[in-house]
């Protein structure tokens, strides 16, 4: 049997087969008019449909008026509205959408942390209990809900899944995870109450069962139920998984067809999504949840990979698997494993910068797939084809550039891509040193190269204006890198300083100007390899030693993206400390991620310095100063390793503009001061200056 095929397989919800195992979760992707589907994320979800995706849960669909409000919670303004019928003909869109490709559609129904009976009253922060604070930007309650209350909560339930049957939705869900309202019910930690609604799990179990029994009775018997749940909320107090497995059988006695298992509040102590937590993490609650129920049951807690997923399908942990980011950053997942390609899936990297701008109330983008991006326009290259082809000459093989010759060569364009490095993917070479979870976008990008005939990669090649003249191009687009921030301060180029340009060149395969043997030969045993990941690793010498590259007593100067990255990843039998100058550390990484990874970094026992300036570097340490008191420090070590990041860098654009008028610059060169540019930036930049050509 071919790899991944027990996930093509179908199975049932309800009456609804589903044609695969995959389940896109659901996800408040910020992509609406005010509360109305429109033209944008109905190609979202039909590209999703037709990328092969088996039930597409579409979230959040909030069943009270919002309209002419302010919600305290952020997200809760990119829903899509279900409260009203002026809101089923754009339900109805998505749904014929979808099932064109052959996808069946699950609406998701959804409260956050607030609530109103009718338009005419105050949008009010509510919960179960008074006395427990709501989750996040909320803050403590203003209402308690009132048994009259949740009577009428209970028929906006009913009615809204209602419309979403009259506009072809095939499966309600009730989102009952996450630390939302039907949740709070749930859990022990939120819902302290002494009346029918509280006390022990059928109690508290008894506000979703009222909202599952008015869905049968609105929309019929055999209207398809799932119920998204935290099998363990992970908050002090609250629900752990012998919980959920006393209320999995009381729900279900009142007609659900499939669990969704998730875990955590958005408050909860302990990351669910990030990075940092291992994938995996929480499937094991999902094969709990088995044991009580024999109705279909699938995780969806930080799972990306296909490996994961197919180990979820044949090892008992779940039905079907249940994923959003990764259908995201590749539309197609499910289509490339279905014609036995899973090597030209496109790899969600977990950074979760969408789910930076969700958790904000600003529209979904992707690191690596720019087609969700604001301001980009609907419809994939391949759907636009150039009017006139055109030779287009792209300067670096970064993630920009490659971005702009793959979106050129889709539209029909002959591209040239240069570089003078002896591989693709520019920094994030050197990135996936530091961060394995990169390593799959490098290969795809090897892998994307290949497959296009009309990219020609020139590689080892230094690139001046004649190069290019040359080469005669129609277009030019020019992606050289960002310049890297440097210091000037004594010191900064003794032999015990590395900075971050100088892993940079070793990891492009180049021996860094003005170092000796021991980076010569770190860099021909990269060559000797292959130039794999694990070589470069093997160059940099991460286990400290007599040899190493970089000592055991480290100074980053630089307590951004970039320097934490470096920090967390080499601490292992280091002492590390990060001095930037700052008051807070965590320059660049976004909401979801900042906190996490600074108490990261923090618990590996790494030293954190902010306000904290470089003034000199001495063959024995570093002497550095408070900015605001100006005392002086010398912290001895080994190594200084400086990563500060990347900065505008226009020298090689403004000689080839002066010749090629319409040539675009992209990529970390665009970089601001004070901004930092990653991934998401670059890939973004390629797509639309690809998409205009």
């Amino acid at each position: 049997m071919a790899k991944y095929q027990k996930l093509l397989e179908p199975f049932n919800i309800g009456k609804e087969q589903i044609r695969n195992r995959f389940v896109m979760l659901p996800m408040t992707i910020e992509k609406v008019d005010n509360y109305h589907i429109g033209d944008d994320l109905v190609d979202f979800y039909e590209q999703r449909a037709k990328g092969g995706v088996g039930l597409i849960e579409v979230g959040s669909a909030y069943v009270c008026d919002c309209f002419d409000t302010t919600p305290k919670y952020h997200t809760t303004t990119g829903a899509c509205g279900i409260w009203a019928d002026e809101f089923i003909p754009g339900w109805q869109r998505v749904a014929e959408v979808c099932h064109k490709h052959g996808a069946k559609v699950a609406a998701q129904l959804q409260l956050c942390y607030e609530w109103r009976a009718t338009g005419d009253d105050p949008l009010l922060s509510y919960s179960p209990s008074k006395d427990v604070p709501s989750g996040p930007f909320v803050g403590m309650p203003e209402r308690e809900f009132t048994k009259e209350e949740i009577a009428i909560l209970v028929k906006q339930y009913g009615e809204a899944a209602k419309r979403c049957k009259d506009a072809g939705i095939d499966i309600i869900e009730i989102h009952a995870g996450i630390g939302y309202m039907v949740m709070r019910f749930l859990s022990k930690y939120s819902n302290h109450r002494t009346d029918e609604y509280g006390g022990d799990a059928a109690g508290r179990s008894r506000l979703l069962c009222e909202i599952i029994d008015e869905i049968h009775k609105t929309c019929g018997d055999d209207m398809p139920i799932l119920v998204r749940i935290s099998a363990d909320d992970l908050m002090p107090g609250g629900n752990r998984i012998e919980d959920t497995l006393e209320i999995i059988p009381i729900v279900e006695a009142h007609g659900v067809d499939a669990w969704s298992v998730q875990a955590g509040f958005h408050e909860a102590p302990r990351p669910v999504a990030n990075q940092i937590v291992p994938e995996g993490e929480f499937i094991g609650l999902a094969k709990a949840v088995k044991t009580v129920t024999n109705k279909p049951v699938f995780p969806g807690t930080r799972i990306n990979t296909l490996d994961l997923c197919d180990k979820i399908v044949n090892e008992g942990y779940g039905d079907a698997v249940g994923m959003a980011r990764q259908f995201i950053a590749d539309p197609d997942t499910a289509a490339k494993v279905a014609a036995g390609h899973p090597e030209q899936v496109r790899p969600c990297i977990v950074c979760s910068r969408c789910l930076d701008n969700i958790f904000i109330g600003k529209p979904c983008q992707c690191s690596v797939n720019a087609n969700v991006a604001a301001g980009i326009q609907v419809g994939l290259p391949q759907e636009k084809p150039a009017e006139q082809p055109k030779h287009v000459v792209v300067i670096g093989a970064g993630p920009g550039g490659l971005e702009a010759a793959r979106v050129a060569a889709l539209r029909g364009h002959k591209v040239t891509l240069l570089d003078k490095a002896d591989r693709v993917s520019g920094l994030l070479n050197m990135a996936q040193v530091l961060n394995a979870k990169i390593e799959p976008l490098v290969e795809y990008w090897k892998n994307e190269v290949k497959l296009h005939d009309n990219i020609t990669l020139k590689l080892n090649t230094v690139v001046d204006v004649d190069t290019i003249k040359a080469l005669n191009p129609d277009e030019v687009i020019v992606s050289p890198g960002g310049g890297i921030i440097s210091l000037d301060v004594p010191g900064i180029n003794g032999k015990n300083v590395v900075k971050s340009e100088d892993i940079k060149a070793m990891c492009a395969g180049h021996v860094p100007e003005g170092k000796g043997m021991l980076w010569k030969a770190a860099v021909a045993a990269i060559k000797a390899q292959g130039g794999t990941v694990e070589f470069m690793r093997f160059g940099l010498n991460m286990a400290s030693g007599p040899t190493a590259i970089v000592g055991k007593r480290v100074v980053v100067v630089g307590g951004g993206f970039a320097g934490l990255e470096v920090a967390e990843a080499m601490c292992d039998n280091r002492e590390i400390v990060v001095i930037d100058e700052a008051k807070k550390m965590g320059n660049g990484i976004g909401i979801i991620d900042k906190n996490p990874t600074i108490n990261l970094v923090k618990s590996k026992g790494v030293k954190l310095m902010p306000l904290t300036k470089l003034v000199e570097v001495t063959p024995k340490g570093a002497k550095v100063c408070n900015v605001e008191t100006g005392e002086e420090t010398f912290l001895p070590c080994d190594t200084v390793l400086t990563s500060l990041g990347v900065e505008q860098n226009t020298e090689l654009f403004d000689k080839i503009k002066a010749v090629f008028p319409n040539a675009k610059l992209i990529g970390d060169a665009t970089t601001p001061a004070g901004k930092v540019y990653r991934t998401l930036e670059a890939v973004k930049g390629g797509y639309a200056a690809a998409m205009e050509i």
